[in-house]
Order: structure tokens, then sequence, then C-alpha cells
């Protein structure tokens, strides 16, 4: 709870870009719990170094939203951006999410994790639950990228109620 402020800064500065979406402070401490933060610390501070949020689709499904990496922390060598979607790959393994998606500008970053690219409507969850009331629902060009990351929960067969595959 004590990084939102900051997290909330990150993500701020490009909303302000037009590169993510815009969340308010209250937002993101309401669901603070699905952020990973990579925190640096100075001594006995901390310095957000980016985030990265793990979005709930159900049981075998998650979006990764709001990857960020603090405009200071670009390009020095910490390689932030790669550490989070690592960090939010395993935390999905671990907690046996079949599939990850993401919609963005950059798919080529996605697709050097095993995304692979495709229409939003690949995602139809995200479009009901959130692109059809954005305001830029019609005029959007963000692709979306999905990557099988548990593939043993993808392939279960489906179970009758007496235990038999359908």
């Amino acid at each position: 709870m004590s990084d939102a402020a900051a997290v909330h800064r990150v993500i701020a500065h490009y909303a302000g870009e037009g590169l993510l979406l815009p969340r308010t402070e209250a937002e993101i401490r309401e669901h603070i719990a699905r952020f990973l933060v990579l925190v640096e610390k100075r001594g006995k501070e901390e310095k957000v170094l980016g985030c990265v949020a793990l979005e709930p689709y159900g049981a075998g499904l998650a979006e990764i939203r709001s990857l960020a990496v603090a405009p200071d922390a670009r390009g020095q060598g910490r390689n932030v951006g790669d550490r989070l979607m690592k960090a939010a790959m395993d935390t999905a393994r671990r907690r046996k999410i079949a599939r990850l998606f993401a919609v963005t500008h950059r798919p080529e970053f996605f697709s050097r994790y095993g995304f692979a690219p495709g229409p939003r409507q690949i995602v139809p969850e995200k479009i009901e639950r959130d692109c059809a009331t954005c305001p830029k629902e019609h005029k959007c060009n963000l692709i979306a990228t999905v990557a099988v990351v548990c593939p043993e929960r993808e392939l279960l067969p489906v179970l009758s109620g007496a235990g038999k595959a359908l």
C-alpha cells in the first residue's frame, strides 16, 4: 500500500503520453494486491522503478496491465521491464493461470515473451469488460497479444459431473 502513490505517478506519466490508460490513485489503492512493484533500496528509502498488474478474468485468464517503468529508470541497464514481465509470468504460473494477454501499442515487446499478436477480438472478455465503454473503442489501434503460460491448465478436458471427459 505504501507504494500506491509512486505507482500512480509512474502510470500517470505514461497515461499523459497516451501510452497507458489513466488510473486514479484511489483505483490503484483499491487494487494494489494485483500489482507487482519493483523497488530499489537506497539506504532506508525505497524508490519505485516500475510496476505491472495482473488483472484476473476468471481462473484461466489474466491481463498484463499497467506495465510501466519509471522514466528515470529507463535505459539504465536495470532491465526493469524484463524483470517485471518475468515476475508477472512467474506469478501467473504459480497461480496456475492458463493464459495471459496484453492490449498494447508495442506487440513486439510482448512477442519476446512468447505472446502472439492478434486483433482485440481474440480476447472477448476484454472487449466486454473495458473496450465497450472506452471512448477510443471505434478509433482504437491497440493490438491484443496472448500467451499460454500454464499449458497443462489450458488443455485439461472438460469433465461431466460423473468425472468423465466430455
